[in-house]
């Protein structure tokens, strides 16, 4: 029996690398296309997810870390409009997207501008909001990161970014292809990061479009706040003036 020589022994391993890297890379390329499909179906379609172009949520939020709890309501309108207002038993909040530019005001104090990682977490909590129109508009560059579980229950995770940021790790349910949780990191300033996460539950159809009914919020892996939705509305009339800072 012969023996290969060195150099035919590395030669076999560079042809195997040539030949196999590119049918691995087109894999997965293949695997995302198909989980990228199979998302868009779950909530309910290209059709469904292009009409849904505003959204009114309305329910209740209970705040761990402050020990306070109160009304949470929710107004989504494309393109990039967002307003959440908050109304706890000792304070209010309210935060508002409009395009690339952020507010917020405690109190009922006038609205003022927010920059830096405040505006981003206002945009990263507009993008997680919809996330599966941006996913039908290739608005991401999509990675796959691998399998994992999520309460008992297998995920498949995905890493998304785009030029403004915040890049996001998506972990969708390998059975129902809904997205479970997400979770946008930020850079706070030199040297300083953090993680923040939203974990989806009880899915539900609202005139064929799907959305959690529990969102679950996370800061550096600890859970801080939970809303439960009570009602969705979708394409109701939404003003713009809604989103603009004034009285």
């Amino acid at each position: 029996m012969s023996i290969a020589s060195p150099a035919l022994v590395i030669w076999s391993i560079l042809l195997a690398t040539v030949f196999i890297q590119p049918v691995w890379a087109a894999n997965q390329g293949e695997r995302i296309s198909y989980i990228r499909a199979q998302i868009i179906k779950a909530y309910g379609g290209r059709k469904i997810l292009e009409r849904t172009v505003a959204v009114h949520a309305i329910g209740h939020i209970d705040a761990f870390m402050r020990q306070d709890r109160g009304s949470y309501g929710l107004f989504f309108k494309r393109p990039r409009k967002l307003r959440v207002d908050t109304r706890y038993q000792r304070s209010s909040e309210t935060r508002i997207l409009n395009g690339d530019t952020g507010y917020r005001t405690m109190n009922n104090a006038p609205l003022s501008k927010v920059k830096d990682y405040r505006l981003l977490s206002m945009v990263y909590q507009y993008k997680h909001f919809d996330l599966p129109y941006g996913l039908l508009q290739n608005a991401y560059k999509v990675t796959f990161k691998g399998k994992g579980a999520l309460n008992g229950r297998p995920v498949l995770v995905l890493h998304l970014t785009d030029k403004e940021g915040p890049p996001m790790d998506a972990y969708i349910d390998a059975g129902r292809f809904l997205i479970v949780k997400v979770t946008g990191y930020f850079v706070l300033g030199p040297g300083m990061a953090a993680a923040l996460s939203s974990e989806f539950s009880d899915f539900r159809k609202v005139d064929g479009a799907v959305f959690p009914f529990t969102v679950t919020y996370y800061a550096g892996g600890m859970k801080i706040a939970q809303t439960i939705f009570k009602d969705y509305q979708i394409n109701p009339h939404v003003p713009d003036s809604l989103f603009n800072p004034g009285p």
